[in-house]
């Protein structure tokens, strides 16, 4: 995150974006954890170290998830998650970021699964240089590290589980001027384990491809990405059945804001093989947004849609199940009923800022199968048991209603409510309507 002399640093979702150099001039050391984002380690201050982390909790009550088809049925329990790191500058081009994280899950019915209960583990240890390159810089890192590109819809981390989502593996970016940059990567995901510094990547996946995004001069306000992902996967599971998968994706976003609209719009195909079956596979998704700047409260209305492929024969040799592959989550809400395969979606929503600091949006969500003959998939992307076929496409529908305060620079506290019921198919294999209610506070230093 490139900053000018003269600003304070802000506080990142991806915490080794922030640059704390700044922090030099002793005017800008307004904060009482300031001590902590500079420490000089020379005379000059070219090598220093940043230390911060952060503390949450968060409360979930569960009922009947993902449409009444997944277990338990009631679960009630509280997301305990701490981050700590150290970024270590050593000179204008040499650092290296280390993230140790620790997540529990006290209350859970049964075991929590790893990405809710891992006791202590590196979450992220990379080594990174930079040099200056074509009127830009080019970037080279190895080892542990986030990824997250565009809007999130198919590389991002898992925000609400307490464990987020990290690969290990190479990355190169090139950065220009403006918002110019070309990413390069090949890299495994982390799996997380219960117990202690025992986090290991799956040697089951190889994830590689290159991202790249513009601005579009011609067109003031417009943004735009373009993408190649691929991916390689043993015993890939979809309704069809279980295989190898070499899937590679070719994408576009379009994104932007200009007098009071805002725009993002992504389109992707995918091809490849799913053992000896053919993969042609799409997705078309769409956030569109007017905000009513003048109005009190400033309101927001907005419309998200999705259309995203299914296999529509489970016995020719085409797969045609989108695998949205690395995806935020939760995806359509925080109740995280849906994975984004085999569906088409819409999703009015009203945001309100009630206060500079506090938002409230209300939204409406009601899903479709967009193959008839393919699965529900529940996520991460597991075809559900007894929903192919059928007749009919309508999946169900959620309501949903949260808010988001930020308290201070350091502390955010939000809640969210979701109630959902199941369309006539999915009560056929088992659905039910139920409940998600989540409240979390959130601290970051």
């Amino acid at each position: 995150m490139a900053q000018t002399a003269a600003s304070r640093p802000s506080y990142e979702n991806h915490r080794f974006n922030e640059d704390w150099s700044p922090l030099r001039d002793p005017a800008l050391q307004t904060d009482l954890l300031d001590p902590l984002k500079w420490i000089p380690l020379n005379r000059d201050g070219s090598a220093y170290l940043t230390l911060g982390g952060e503390l949450r909790a968060r409360y979930e009550s569960s009922r009947d998830p993902v449409f009444g088809l997944g277990t338990p049925r009631r679960n009630d329990y509280a997301l305990l998650r701490s981050f700590l790191f150290a970024d270590l500058h050593l000179g204008p081009n040499a650092r290296g970021f280390f993230e140790l994280a620790s997540g529990f899950a006290p209350g859970w019915a049964g075991e929590p699964p790893p990405t809710q209960k891992d006791q202590l583990d590196l979450l992220q240890a990379f080594g990174e240089l930079s040099l200056p390159a074509d009127g830009g810089a080019l970037m080279l890192r190895g080892g542990r590290q986030e990824m997250s590109f565009g809007s999130s819809r198919l590389v991002s981390v898992r925000e609400s589980p307490n464990i987020r989502r990290a690969f290990d593996g190479v990355r190169a970016a090139w950065i220009g001027a403006g918002d110019t940059r070309i990413d390069a990567f090949i890299v495994r995901p982390v799996a997380p384990q219960l117990g202690t510094f025992n986090d290991s990547n799956d040697r089951s996946q190889l994830f590689w491809g290159a991202y790249a995004t513009v601005a579009i001069p011609a067109l003031p306000g417009l943004k735009a990405d373009l993408y190649y992902l691929g991916l390689e996967r043993d015993e890939a599971r979809f309704a069809q059945g279980v295989a190898t998968e070499r899937r590679h994706t070719l994408g576009t976003r379009l994104f932007g804001k200009r007098s009071g609209f805002d725009w993002n719009v992504e389109a992707a195909f995918q091809f490849g093989s799913f053992g000896t079956a053919d993969i042609r596979a799409w997705t078309v998704s769409a956030n569109l947004g007017y905000t009513f700047a003048d109005l009190p409260f400033s309101p927001r209305l907005g419309l998200n849609a999705d259309a995203i492929s299914g296999d529509r024969n489970l016995r020719d040799n085409r797969l045609g199940t989108f695998n949205p592959l690395f995806p935020k989550l939760p995806y359509f809400s925080e109740a995280n009923l849906a994975a984004p395969a085999n569906l088409l979606d819409l999703q009015p929503n009203l945001t309100l800022a009630l206060t500079p600091k506090l938002n409230v949006t209300l939204g409406w969500n009601p899903l479709w199968k967009q193959a008839e003959a393919d699965a529900f998939y529940a996520p991460p992307l597991t075809p559900v048991r007894g929903s192919p076929g059928g007749s009919g496409r309508f999946i169900g529908q959620q309501t949903s209603a949260s808010f988001e305060w930020s308290a201070t620079e350091h502390l955010t506290i939000g809640g969210t409510y979701v109630h959902y019921t199941p369309g006539e198919r999915l009560k056929q294999a088992g659905g039910r309507s139920g409940d998600f209610a989540a409240g979390w506070a959130q601290f970051v230093f």
